[in-house]
């Protein structure tokens, strides 16, 4: 199976990432990521045992435990269909013409398209069309002509979304006091005491205004700018981490020829001791990179899913959506933070045994080597050029000179500068703690 770290920038929302074919059946996790039920299935299957009760998500890495009233080879024939997936797939094969009439289909039987039924989300040829609009049952649904289904989003703006605890019913309204979306029968059973229930239609437009909505996705981007930069760090660590380890081989191949033969033995126990160092240490900052390049994976699936709920979901699945991409959002907040207190550099250093030339005879080791673990300077947030904006500051400080750049410090001390100038601010922006004027120089300099 192909690992996050190895899909491409562009996320297609129909293509299933674990099979990188379009979507069989797709069903989706608690996180929103949606794979072929076939291939979540086969991955159930060989993961299952080794992650005790549960699998990890293939994009996100997030455990789901598994529903203990459901057996290991149900779980994902019980997994939600993402049906606006369903939609879109088939709008896609629709416009390429390769849709045909789905109920002849069912009886074997090929019919050009020539309608799309909302509520089913079915194709219908002009018979099928004809029946459907005829027959008690279906009489009443939405009915949209091939050429609107394939030049706009009608059909999934239109589409019907199903209550999860009442199968049968569709969900009309939204409780605020619950953040939950309702049926009906949910609103009669579980939310007739509530306050603020409303319909689901109101709701998401509300939500859609608000300004969480309005910044999510820069949020996001902003996330994948850190996490990037993070992957970054650990490349340039790994190249420096090669240079030191030649470096030292080096150092050890020249100390070796200035000594007697029998100091083989102690050179063999140092290249060891070198190999394992690559061995133990590389492979952790790998691990390091490549949980954050699978983060950036997520994180590009988190936008485009975000993109099409915005733009295509029905209100009550735009909600669920948003619910649990803010809960994502928080996680890579606190996963950002962390890492950026966690992370170290790793050196490696070589210390010669300073007796090695006055005690050939006696001289049990041919030296040590020390890996050293250093904070990174990679900062949590893209920096920003001050010249391009004009910046508003609240404080009790009196800044005598035009701020063009700025930087938030580990310690939460704020560092202010200008051509000539740098001042460190306390946190609250209350104090001046220490100034320092820089150099003068010319145009000449630049």
């Amino acid at each position: 199976m192909a690992t996050a770290a190895d899909h491409p920038q562009h996320v297609d929302l129909t293509t299933c990432s674990i099979c990188f074919e379009t979507f069989k059946s797709p069903k989706h996790f608690p996180c929103l990521h949606t794979f072929c039920e076939g291939c979540i299935q086969t991955y159930i299957k060989t993961t299952f045992e080794k992650s005790k009760g549960g699998v990890n998500c293939p994009v996100c890495r997030m455990f789901l435990s598994k529903p203990d009233d459901i057996k290991e080879e149900e779980w994902s024939t019980k997994l939600p269909t993402n049906h606006i997936l369903v939609s879109l797939i088939d709008m896609n094969e629709t416009k390429s013409g390769q849709k045909l009439c789905t109920a002849c289909e069912r009886e074997n039987e090929t019919e050009s398209v020539f309608s799309w039924c909302v509520n089913c989300s079915e194709a219908l040829c002009n018979t099928c069309d004809r029946y459907h609009r005829k027959t008690k049952a279906t009489k009443s649904h939405k009915l949209v002509s091939i050429d609107d289904h394939e030049t706009n989003d009608i059909p999934l703006k239109f589409a019907d979304v199903f209550c999860i605890e009442h199968p049968e019913k569709r969900i009309k309204a939204y409780c605020n006091d619950h953040s939950a979306v309702c049926c009906m029968t949910c609103v009669m059973l579980k939310h007739r005491k509530c306050d603020n229930v409303g319909s689901i239609e109101d709701a998401a437009e509300e939500m859609k205004q608000s300004d969480e909505v309005k910044e999510f996705e820069d949020k996001l981007k902003d996330f994948k700018t850190s996490l990037e930069t993070f992957v970054q760090n650990r490349v340039n660590n790994l190249q420096n981490l090669d240079a030191d380890i030649e470096r030292i081989k080096l150092e050890v191949d020249i100390l070796f020829k200035e000594l007697s033969e029998h100091l083989e033995e102690l050179k063999t126990n140092i290249r060891l001791e070198i190999a394992n160092v690559e061995k133990e240490i590389k492979p952790e900052i790998e691990d390091e990179r490549d949980e954050m390049k699978s983060k950036i994976a997520a994180v590009d699936n988190g936008v485009a899913l975000f993109q099409t709920k915005l733009k295509h979901a029905p209100p009550a699945q735009f909600i669920q959506a948003m619910e649990t991409l803010s809960e994502q959002k928080k996680a890579l907040e606190n996963y950002l933070r962390d890492q950026s207190r966690k992370i170290k550099d790793i050196e490696v250093t070589f210390r010669t045994n300073e007796k090695l030339l006055e005690m050939r005879n006696v001289v049990q080791e041919f030296g040590k080597l020390h890996i050293s673990r250093l904070d990174t300077d990679v900062m949590l947030y893209p920096t920003v050029d001050m010249r391009s904006v004009e910046p508003i500051l609240t404080s009790d400080v009196d800044i005598e000179f035009d701020v063009e750049g700025v930087a938030l410090l580990r310690n939460r001390n704020i560092l202010l500068s200008c051509a000539e100038t740098m001042e460190l601010i306390d946190p609250e922006c209350r104090s001046v703690l220490s100034s320092l004027a820089l150099p003068a120089w010319s145009e000449d300099d630049r």
